[in-house]
């Protein structure tokens, strides 16, 4: 399963997350592997997979329509800051789904 986060920073798990409006790097985790270490990209669309299970946003307000259009699952931070604390949060079922 294949999330994609957009963010600030390439720092690993600790990269930041930010607005789609900020966005300097797509991180693309897969949660199948056995190491969560997210890999960095340009374009969430040329990140190499066949398909992206969900897109994790910074917030409610976010345009999500060419993530939804693509088939992404949309999701929406609560109080986590970087990587680690979403995917901890994702696994915990402790994320918000995006409310229109």
């Amino acid at each position: 399963m294949f999330i994609i986060i957009p963010v600030i920073e390439e720092k690993g798990l600790e990269s930041t997350v930010v607005p789609l409006s900020d966005v300097k790097k797509w991180a693309l985790v897969d949660l199948d592997s056995d190491s969560i270490e997210p890999t960095f990209h340009d374009d969430w669309q040329n990140t190499g997979v066949d398909f992206i299970d969900h897109v994790i946003l910074d917030n409610h307000d976010e345009d999500a329509l060419d993530f939804i259009n693509e088939g992404l699952f949309c999701l929406v931070r609560r109080e986590e800051k970087q990587i680690d604390e979403l995917i901890a949060a994702f696994r915990f079922r402790e994320i918000d789904e995006l409310a229109f």
